[in-house]
């Protein structure tokens, strides 16, 4: 007869499972300790020019410093405020008068077709007359040619 010893199946099992765990962790560490010489390659081949960097690094945010204090008194300045109002108020102005002409233009071009009307309907008044007094003077040679 067979006996099944769990407590030394479960030992085997978990020998095998730490083993396993093992493996990853070295193979982990393993990847990291790359990583970390890749980097550190890196660094060193980029030394110099980190050095450089972290030397001119207070010069630029102090000239950064400098540059933001000019702007802000610049935007405080009450002259470009009222600068920039002024500014505001032409552009107002411009188009309004740009609305002026655009409506002045709207009514010379209809008083022009009105004039053009009004004109061509006298010239068809002063056609109608003269074709009614040239009807008169035909009548009237007519009556004179017929006596």
């Amino acid at each position: 007869m067979l006996t099944i010893n769990f407590n030394l199946l479960g030992n085997i099992i978990l020998t095998i499972v730490g083993i396993v765990a093992l493996i990853f962790l070295i193979m982990t560490l393993s990847n990291i300790n790359k990583l970390i010489k890749s980097f550190q390659g890196i660094l060193e081949k980029n030394e110099d020019n980190l050095d450089d960097v972290i030397d001119k690094l207070p010069s630029v945010v102090d000239q950064a410093n400098t540059l933001v204090n000019n702007i802000n008194t610049i935007v405080q300045d009450p002259n470009l405020r009222m600068a920039i109002a002024k500014a505001n108020d032409t552009m107002t102005n411009v188009s309004s008068i740009s609305d002026d002409i655009r409506d002045t233009v709207n009514y010379v071009g209809v008083t022009a077709v009105d004039s053009i009307d009004t004109v061509n309907a006298g010239i068809s008044s002063v056609s109608d007359y003269s074709s009614l007094i040239m009807d008169v003077i035909d009548i009237v040679k007519n009556v004179i040619s017929g006596r």
